[in-house]
């Protein structure tokens, strides 16, 4: 038989988590264990797997990166959740704002307003900028319910996390934030925007924050 496989840890991340958050409401419980580092090579990102990316010798290089790897005590369809991400970019020399609902490439055609999903979701994210051009970026990010049987079941923040990065000078090497807990007022903010944006989806009014494990 052959010998079980190490779980992923990339060399953006220490070993030890920098945050570790308990969630715990709607019939849904567990840990989130945060990871928050930077990207020394393209490699260590995934990059080389992206079409057009894999020769790239300086993507993400220098920049945030971000894994959330949820631990669920629930069983089977309790541990079905999802990942939502806010992003807000600033490009003050182009006098440019830019607000969205982060997804895939791939899916921006389609009305769907998670990033990830699945069973006890892990969540990834490594923004990258070739050109290192003056920016304010900056992510509002919640592990959510997952409506499992109609949209007109409302989708539920359990916690959550904001971070990002800027460049204050053209070319200079990206700033990070911290990685902080989401309030209950960022939830808010970033609720009205999402039932704008996505008018057949319902989202729940509340975010309410347990203590840290």
């Amino acid at each position: 038989m052959s010998p079980l496989v190490e779980p992923m840890h990339e060399a953006s991340f220490a070993r030890r988590p920098t945050a570790v958050v308990r969630f715990r409401g709607l019939g849904r419980a567990g840990v989130i264990r945060a990871f928050y580092g930077t990207t020394p090579r393209p490699v260590d990102s995934g990059f080389p797997v992206l079409p057009g990316w894999a020769r790239e010798t300086t993507a993400g290089v220098g920049f945030p990166t971000v894994k959330c790897e949820v631990v669920s005590s629930q069983p089977g369809y309790g541990s079905d959740l999802g990942w939502i991400q806010w992003v807000m970019q600033e490009r003050p020399e182009k006098g440019k704002s830019v607000k969205l609902v982060d997804r895939l490439p791939a899916f921006l055609d389609r009305d769907i307003p998670f990033l990830t999903m699945g069973y006890a979701p892990t969540f990834f994210d490594a923004p990258a900028y070739n050109s290192l051009p003056v920016v304010d970026w900056r992510a509002d990010l919640f592990l959510c319910t997952l409506p499992l049987l109609s949209r007109r079941e409302a989708i539920h923040p359990l916690a959550g996390f904001r971070w990002g990065y800027h460049i204050d000078v053209q070319g200079a090497a990206p700033n990070h934030y911290p990685l902080v807990r989401a309030t209950p007022s960022d939830w808010v903010r970033v609720r009205k925007e999402l039932t704008a944006l996505h008018p057949e989806w319902k989202f729940g009014k509340a975010l309410r924050n347990l203590p840290r494990s």
